[in-house]
């Protein structure tokens, strides 16, 4: 019973709600005015054993960092990337964002490119990466966007590039396999945010290197409540309601000293 209690005490002092008048809520909440433009939604990262994140005399060090935990963008969280976090898919996107090449500055152009952008593109031999006429880099990159489980379910990003681009694949396949019965008790494809999947990182490698990835598994049934969030940030992503801030992905490949830190 008093470790109940203890339990109890610790999350009231975690997730603490407070009582309002009536007379205070009459007014709005002072939010009205701000747009989705106005909300940054959080990217998770696998870092790197050069992530600024995981270097204590980088300004952006975060306590307790490791290589291969997992990191929310906004809120500076880190996620034991062995144990993992469990998300439920909400909505996916495939983009072809075009982006200045780090070594010329770096910075967003064009988010907005469908497949079509590569027949205008040359393969680079060296780095084997599309570039533009301009010079500038074309990143194939699988978008998720999903809930974090939690004591309060969280939205945020997953994006997959490069050598994630496999991983990405298979939790589509895994998405597209799955199954619910409906009322009439028939098979029927399910909704994306039907299961719940466990995020975790892993140690990967190729001739070029070696780094740390995403490795994505099946869990169980998502909880209904949890359903319906669901499908309220499944539509807004689909309606355009969800204004996502690219941020560049990082080489992921640990082969040189110039290795940048997050996928």
């Amino acid at each position: 019973m008093a470790e109940n209690k203890e339990i109890a005490e610790n999350e009231k002092k975690a997730n603490p709600i407070v009582t309002f008048d009536d007379n205070l809520l009459a007014g709005g909440t002072g939010l009205e005015e701000m747009t989705t433009e106005d909300f940054a939604i959080p990217f998770i990262r696998v870092l790197q054993p050069l992530s600024p994140q995981v270097q204590k005399q980088d300004g952006k060090y975060v306590a307790g960092a490791s290589a291969g935990d997992l990191y929310n963008t906004v809120t500076d969280e880190i996620y034991n990337g062995e144990k993992g976090i469990s998300v439920v898919p909400c909505a996916y996107n495939k983009k072809y964002i075009e982006w200045i090449p780090r070594e010329k500055g770096g910075g967003l152009v064009n988010p907005t490119h469908d497949i079509s952008i590569l027949s205008k593109c040359r393969r680079d031999e060296t780095t084997n990466k599309f570039m533009t006429q301009d010079g500038n880099e074309i990143v194939e990159t699988a978008q998720f966007f999903i809930l974090i489980l939690g004591a309060e379910p969280q939205q945020a990003v997953l994006a997959f590039t490069s050598t994630q681009l496999g991983v990405a694949r298979k939790w589509s396949t895994m998405l597209r396999m799955a199954r619910v019965k409906n009322n009439k008790k028939v098979l029927v494809n399910a909704p994306m945010f039907a299961y719940t999947y466990r995020l975790t990182t892993n140690f990967q490698s190729n001739m070029k290197g070696d780094w740390n990835g995403y490795s994505v598994n099946q869990e169980g049934a998502t909880e209904l409540s949890i359903m319906r969030l669901a499908k309220d940030f499944m539509d807004a992503a689909r309606a355009g309601d969800v204004q996502v801030k690219e941020e560049q992905q990082r080489d992921e490949v640990a082969s040189t000293t110039k290795v940048d830190g997050i996928i």
